[in-house]
């Protein structure tokens, strides 16, 4: 009998009023549910959901089922109506797994994952920052975003940074208005070494989720992560129709 965990953003009535039904019509099928013993995890909501669950669920490996309900889904699989048929797929073997990249940061002795970014900014309307990456540059901007590759499609694209394919185990360093215009972004494999040379209400932050707050002098360490987030895919897709999809990037067809 497999043991199967639910991650639902609880803040929304109507998400968690489904996730019940859902747990309720798994136990009816007979399956267990218990997150912290789960072999599969769903996730009932958007992205920010998944990027949560990929947080949790990031040292044991356990496989997302990302169910698309709100917000853009450019990482959930399927839609709510099609969980029972996705559920008979996985019963019969009849899926892939497909790994993710994460990052990890560590700073004070606090280390923290991200699946998407991990982002050094300043917060409310405080002066620019001055940041150091140990052997690469210094950057005088409102911020930095180290993106991972499933990130890159995300705030690092927002703010003018490079697409990388899913399978890179690279990541991309992307400065937030950098008062320097030939400031371009870096694709870098190695783990580097942030120093926080000049800003004052400065935070790191991870999938816009987590906070930690950065002093100056302080020095961040980050790096590709050992774990993976590892999630089930029933479809195939081109990952190019597919961003192209969700946002219009490439060619008119």
């Amino acid at each position: 009998m497999t043991t199967i965990g639910v991650i639902y953003k609880k803040e929304d009535r109507l998400i968690a009023a489904t996730a019940k039904q859902v747990i309720k019509d798994l136990k009816s099928k007979g399956y267990k549910h218990n997150l912290n013993k789960a072999r599969l995890v769903i996730t009932l909501g958007g992205d920010g959901t998944i990027l949560r669950a990929a947080r949790l669920l990031s040292k044991s490996g356990v496989p997302i089922l990302g169910v698309h309900m709100g917000g853009l889904g450019f990482l959930t699989e399927i839609e709510l109506s099609e969980l029972n048929d996705a559920l008979e797929q996985i019963r019969g073997g009849k899926y892939r797994i497909e790994e993710r990249c994460m990052l990890e940061a560590l700073v004070a002795g606090r280390k923290i994952t991200a699946l998407n970014d991990l982002v050094i900014s300043k917060s409310g309307i405080a002066r620019v920052i001055k940041l150091a990456i140990v052997g690469v540059a210094d950057y005088i901007a409102d911020g930095m975003v180290f993106s991972s590759a499933t990130g890159s499609t995300a705030y690092n694209l927002s703010i003018g940074g490079p697409i990388l394919t899913p399978d890179s185990e690279s990541m991309v360093l992307s400065a937030i208005a950098p008062h320097s215009i030939n400031t371009r972004s870096i694709v870098l494999k190695r783990p580097i070494v942030v120093q926080l040379m000049r800003g004052q209400e400065v935070n790191l932050t991870a999938d816009g989720q987590e906070v930690i707050p950065v002093f100056e002098g302080q020095k961040i360490k980050i790096q590709i992560s050992k774990f993976k987030t590892r999630f089930i895919r029933l479809k195939n897709y081109d990952f190019f129709e597919r961003i192209q999809e969700a946002f219009g990037f490439g060619p008119e067809r």
